[in-house]
């Protein structure tokens, strides 16, 4: 460990013998950084890489040049498919040391298969092509191009939770749940998946609990002892009876004093009886309509909980296309980045990054993308800064003062520390008549430049337009 003032190597004591600066609270955090290391590591090895992504970012916001947790953030991006952000962090990290960093090597292998980095980046298009079919409601090809893609790339998480998704539209919660354990079983605790994996096993119990269930009753056959042998007679066969006058009158009689028997001692007790199993069959049935009463209401709840979800998972799902949720920035910068790695012209790396840049606030981009656009930008930059400059000091000699105001802003995006060149791209919009952009930057040089010569020479350019009404 060395001292954070003078690079010196530390000893044990809790100061610098070199500088005598206190490292006490300094050691504390490398040791802090380098433990959130070792937990990241510990959960990576158990593909539990959604906490490894939150130990290894914990480790690197207490120490940004820890190159070992950088590394092994950009091996678990890459194995969760997520391309980008793995070549933002290795690229931050051989920014940070170029020797005997494995991040270089990363990145050369990546370089070295063209066909890997095709797929990447192929992969990457397709989802968002699958997205825009998504947010268009055409979900079918949407579905044939998710397929296709974790086919090629089985890594993918994202693309297996949003097929997991459109699957659980069509209610094909099998489907559903298949693709969702392909995306726990590369990202273990990923909390979406884990969502989407409830919300499938609930809907598919609801599901079940709707289907009715048929019973079939059999009559039981008749059995009856007839001359000391055991008679089985089938259910709902009447057996036919033949006999004399003297037994039918027996028969009457006995049906006479039967019905008087009944009438007098059996009927009243029976009549009893029927009340009492009538009333309780009452009960049963309204105890039975009150469960099904709950059932269905506690249905229709659940009913309503599912179509909020999916009124918001479609909302998140149309987030993904917006301005800040979409992936089309890591499409350019991958493409800038590929340019940049196969040692490619530096000017078409930063057109691409001032496209970029013209289109999309880097601000408002992810950490990781964000630190993509950074490295490359300073990359190209000192190759392209005083070559656009000269290029539009020689446009604005000839009096080409649209070309010249476009190139001066470049040369200044280029090198922010180049306040000539935000001067004179003002001054080439005036020249060209668009007052309002001059005075936007005139202002922007006023704000930016106190106390400078251009400062003054703004002020009173911003004089003269506005005493001609500009």
């Amino acid at each position: 460990m060395k001292c954070y003032n003078c690079g010196a190597e530390l000893s044990e004591v809790s100061f610098c013998t070199n500088c005598k600066r206190d490292v006490t609270l300094y050691k504390k955090i490398i040791c802090t950084s380098n433990r959130l290391y070792n937990d990241g590591l510990e959960k990576a090895q158990v593909r539990d890489l959604s906490g490894a992504v939150k130990s290894l970012r914990q480790s690197l916001r207490l120490n940004k040049e820890n190159i070992d947790a950088r590394n092994l953030l950009g091996l678990v991006y890459f194995e969760m498919g997520e391309t980008a952000q793995a070549l933002g962090e290795w690229v931050i990290s051989s920014n940070y040391r170029e020797e005997g960093n494995m991040a270089s090597e990363y990145i050369g292998m990546i370089q070295d298969n063209h066909a890997e980095l095709d797929m990447l980046k192929r992969s990457v298009k397709d989802y968002n092509i699958a997205l825009e079919s998504c947010r268009q409601g055409n979900k079918d090809l949407a579905m044939i191009r998710l397929k296709k893609l974790v086919s090629a790339n089985g890594r993918f998480v994202k693309a297996y939770q949003l097929l997991a998704l459109l699957y659980m539209d069509l209610s094909q919660y099998d489907k559903a749940e298949r693709e969702i354990s392909r995306a726990l079983s590369i990202d273990k605790t990923n909390t979406l998946s884990l969502r989407y994996l409830r919300m499938i096993q609930e809907n598919a119990d609801a599901a079940e609990n709707d289907r009715h269930s048929i019973f079939k009753s059999d009559e039981e056959p008749i059995r009856k002892i007839v001359d000391n042998e055991l008679i089985i007679q089938p259910a709902g066969v009447r057996e036919n009876r033949y006999g004399s006058v003297g037994t039918v009158f027996n028969i009457l009689i006995g049906i006479v004093l039967g019905l008087a028997a009944m009438y007098f001692l059996v009927l009243p007790t029976r009549i009893v009886s029927v009340r009492e199993e009538s009333r309780q069959e009452i009960a049963l049935l309204q105890e039975s309509l009150d469960k099904k009463n709950a059932d269905y209401d506690a249905l229709q709840q659940n009913l309503n909980e599912v179509n909020a979800e999916r009124q918001r998972l479609a909302e998140e799902l149309a987030g993904y296309t917006g301005e800040e949720g979409t992936l089309a920035d890591i499409d350019r910068l991958l493409d800038a980045a590929g340019i940049y790695l196969a040692g490619g012209d530096m000017a078409s790396v930063g057109e691409e990054l001032w496209d970029i840049k013209e289109s999309i606030d880097p601000d408002k981009m992810s950490e990781s993308c964000s630190g993509l656009y950074d490295s490359l930008l300073a990359a190209v930059s000192p190759y392209l800064a005083d070559t656009t400059y000269n290029a539009a000091y020689g446009a604005y000699n000839q009096a080409d003062y649209e070309n010249s105001a476009l190139l001066f802003e470049k040369a200044y995006f280029y090198n922010p520390n180049n306040g000539d060149a935000i001067y004179f791209a003002a001054v080439s919009y005036s020249n060209a008549g668009d007052k309002i952009k001059a005075k936007e930057i005139y202002e922007f040089i006023v704000d930016t430049y106190p106390g400078t010569y251009i400062e003054a020479m703004s002020t009173q350019a911003l004089n003269q337009l506005e005493g001609l009404g500009g």
